[in-house]
């Protein structure tokens, strides 16, 4: 992402000499994701029958079709007080591995479960998984990298044109019977779209944005050493990209660094009317100053996709905002996105634990 640092390193707990790659473009610390190298692992590995624990009800067919057919016995936890029961069931069990969809897993989780050896996630982030407990236990720690991109992509201009054009407003004063026309929607034609972070999700907002005729322009911590990403502008810091967007859409991972990214000073730098939207990870925006900004008119819209903890508490600080938007973190849900998401998860669980070589 945007020109990111490698970091590797070696750890001698089971399984033996490990090399874990971080390959997340962060500095070492919270947030990291693990890559393997698996290839001195014991070839006795590939011919044991795997136990493996899938953090969901049930798995996409897609997926679940190459665990079975390595053999291995799995094991799903059920939607009803889905953390309590997984934690239960990893201390009683001997899994090799996880397959992680969205329950949160700590390191006592870990703990309990000596014979863990990889957490796949179906998905591209990490910040539900404890890394520094799973790098100290040399626990691998993988993520779907890419599969639901196109997805969230679509999703998130779906959602800047809600916000542009009123369309939730417009449907509900419509199905009361109404016929409301005064509110004048916001052509994005010529506008600047700002894109917090550069990865596979924002390139992909990049690609319709253009197509639509908005001009975008992108920040990263490095974006100015990512080369060249014309048509999209380089911008050198987060503060200029704010003062440029008409609409801003977050892409960043959540880590120590963008947690609380976009509080009240920096709403107040975006132009009057301008749209946020967050379909990256909730926590880094300030929900507070969020609904203040809506309802003293300064922003246009705003469409959230995600939350600090999800599900959030029935009533919360966005509760009854005006011009705001809430999904249940949709983004990557399309049959499509769940099984791309549902295989790679799979496949990288399978040759993380045969000591094959992962893809880069």
């Amino acid at each position: 992402r945007g020109g990111g640092q490698q970091v590797t390193a070696t750890h001698q707990s089971s399984p033996d000499h490990v090399r874990s790659v971080c390959t997340e473009g962060r500095p070492p610390g919270k947030g990291r994701a693990l890559r393997l190298d698996l290839a001195a692992a014991p070839a006795e590995w590939a011919h044991m029958a795997k136990t493996i624990l899938v953090t969901a009800p049930r798995l996409e067919p897609a997926g679940l079709a190459l665990l079975e057919a390595a053999g291995c016995r799995i094991d799903f936890v059920p939607p009803e007080t889905p953390r309590a029961t997984m934690e239960r069931m990893l201390a009683t069990t001997a899994y090799d591995g996880v397959l992680s969809r969205f329950v949160p897993i700590s390191g006592a989780a870990m703990a309990s479960c000596p014979s863990l050896r990889v957490i796949s996630r179906a998905a591209a982030g990490t910040d539900v998984i404890d890394i520094d407990a799973a790098t100290a236990r040399g626990i691998a720690v993988l993520r779907a990298d890419g599969a639901n991109a196109q997805s969230v992509a679509e999703f998130t201009i779906g959602l800047i044109l809600a916000c542009a054009r009123d369309i939730p407003t417009h449907d509900r004063t419509t199905q009361g019977g109404g016929w409301e026309r005064s509110r004048l929607g916001l052509e994005l034609h010529g506008r600047c779209l700002g894109l917090v972070g550069y990865g596979r999700i924002a390139r992909g907002v990049a690609r319709i944005a253009l197509a639509l005729g908005l001009r975008v322009a992108a920040w990263t911590p490095r974006i100015l050493q990512a080369g060249d990403i014309a048509p999209v502008e380089p911008v050198a810091s987060l503060q200029d990209l704010l003062r440029r967007a008409d609409v801003l859409s977050l892409h960043a991972p959540l880590t120590a660094g963008t947690a609380g990214l976009i509080g009240a000073a920096e709403l107040a730098l975006l132009p009057a009317g301008a749209i946020l939207v967050n379909t990256a990870r909730g926590g880094q925006v300030d929900e507070a100053a969020l609904a203040e900004a809506l309802r003293a008119g300064h922003l246009r819209a705003a469409a959230i996709d995600v939350r600090p903890a999800e599900p959030p508490p029935a009533r919360t600080v966005l509760s009854d905002v005006p011009n705001l938007i809430l999904t249940p973190h949709m983004g990557a849900a399309t049959t499509v996105a769940r099984a791309a998401t549902a295989r790679m998860a799979a496949a990288q669980l399978l040759d993380a634990l045969d000591g094959r070589p992962l893809p880069p």
